[in-house]
């Protein structure tokens, strides 16, 4: 009786054993999911599209394994350019040269270039259809020490940075914090109001398609002087930044429309610009790129920016001088110009306006606000405007309607192009070269390359 009242006990006291182990098994994998409990070694890294801010990280250093962060100082091609896929999050993209697959359009591209004495080209063709991106270099990133362009070098991009503010936006308005047709007031905290137009709300979409009334005013454009934490309440509350047209009736191009987009973003998000951006768009898609250029992850491969008489507007000293308020919302002169990014990074943003807001399987925007953005329907200057960018018929693709925006600031040129279907784009960012404008706004040397590069395609 007690041999069998034994093994009774033992058999108890395994299931015990098993039971506890089972719970404790159990709990360790509840603290690994949930990320408690764990040490932070001296060697781990930051996970990928995140910068390391602990005292000992190096601000210069790279990743040699993501080819988005690995500066290319030989070749002006790059190594990546013979056909090479290059894995981007869940997607792939494959890198091509010009020079190698269309030895003709790359001279052409040359000609242009030199004949606009261009500094820097850096240039992409791409096909979101089939993920080829093809790229073309031309001239020297610093030309003091004759650093060759190459793909991933990053420019300020000037008005391009509209686009990408925009999506900010957008991704707000897909999550329900913000909405196109709601009085800005709202995210503010304070009336914002055209005096002349007391009882006309100024909304979200008036912003983003320049219909707010809001004008780029002596006030904001002095206001580069005066601290950050004062501009943006000060100019909104000040008459003399709205013209006397009622919001929402007339388009008239405003740069300080999307700098109050910007702080709009902060203030409904609670952080930077910078950091929103990077998590929603930069860090998804793989990109290396900042309104701020010091939080790139490299910093190693921005270009020197020239004048037309290739004096230096803004070193790259000066670039990663520019710096951001420590309270979200206060921010004035990054929203609509002070982005900085590679050719071929900002093509992996447009390619999502063709997909439905996707690349691969990254998803960053709705269908239906993609389609928002690509819907123009107010009168511009020879184009329809839309939220954020513009369409156009027969300016350098005959017959053919494309989307586009120029940019330009302390002698950078930047000009995008694309179609929706098929999912194909030009992008083009010079700094150097003389400026002359079509009617339409259009900047000739980006739309002369742009014309070249077309032919890609046939």
């Amino acid at each position: 009786m007690r041999n069998k009242d034994g093994k009774a006990i033992i058999v108890v006291l395994i299931l015990l054993i098993i039971i506890l182990a089972s719970l404790f098994l159990w709990y360790l994998a509840i603290m690994k999911h949930f990320g408690l409990g764990g040490e932070k070694t001296d060697d781990a890294s930051p996970p990928p599209g995140t910068t390391d801010t602990s005292p000992d990280a190096d601000p210069d250093a790279t990743d040699p394994d993501d080819p988005d962060t690995t500066p290319d100082n030989g070749d002006p091609q790059g190594d990546d350019q013979n056909g090479d896929m290059t894995a981007s999050g869940d997607f792939d993209i494959i890198m091509l040269s010009i020079a190698d697959e269309f030895p003709d359009i790359q001279k052409e591209l040359s000609t242009i270039a030199l004949d606009y004495n261009c500094a820097a080209v850096s240039l992409v063709v791409y096909n979101g259809d089939t993920g080829e991106y093809f790229t073309y270099e031309f001239g020297n990133s610093n030309l003091e020490t004759r650093d060759k362009v190459t793909s991933y070098t990053k420019f300020r991009i000037a008005s391009l940075s509209k686009l990408v503010t925009a999506i900010c936006v957008l991704t707000l308005v897909d999550d329900g914090y913000v909405s196109l047709d709601t009085d800005v007031s709202n995210y503010f905290g304070y009336e914002v109001k055209n005096p002349h137009f007391p009882d006309t709300p100024i909304t979200t979409r008036m912003l983003l398609n320049h219909t707010s009334s809001l004008f780029d005013s002596g006030a904001f454009l002095a206001s580069r002087d005066r601290e950050s934490s004062e501009s943006v309440r000060y100019l909104l509350e000040l008459g003399s930044s709205f013209r006397r047209n009622q919001p929402g009736s007339l388009f008239e191009y405003s740069n300080f429309g999307y700098a109050v987009l910007g702080s709009l973003c902060e203030r409904v998000t609670g952080k930077s610009l910078d950091t929103y951006a990077g998590e929603i768009i930069f860090d998804p898609l793989g990109i290396d790129a900042a309104y701020v250029p010091r939080n790139l992850r490299d910093t190693d491969n921005i270009a020197v920016i020239y004048d037309d008489s290739h004096e230096v507007t803004q070193s790259v000293a000066a670039q990663l001088a520019i710096s951001e308020s420590d309270t979200p919302g206060h921010d004035m002169h990054l929203a609509h110009v002070s982005l900085t990014i590679s050719a071929v990074d900002y093509a992996k943003i447009l390619v999502i306006l063709g997909n439905g807001g996707q690349l691969g399987d990254v998803s960053i925007l709705s269908p239906e606000l993609v389609m928002q953005i690509n819907v123009t329907n107010v009168d511009g200057v020879t184009f329809k405007q839309g939220l954020a960018t513009r369409y156009s018929v027969g300016d350098f693709i005959p017959r053919e309607g494309f989307y586009w925006h120029t940019g330009s600031s302390f002698g950078t040129f930047t000009q995008y192009n694309y179609k929706l279907s098929p999912n194909r784009g030009v992008v083009v960012i010079t700094t150097g070269a003389a400026i002359t404008r079509l009617p339409s706004g259009m900047i000739d040397v980006c739309t002369d390359l742009s014309k070249a590069a077309w032919k890609v395609f046939g």
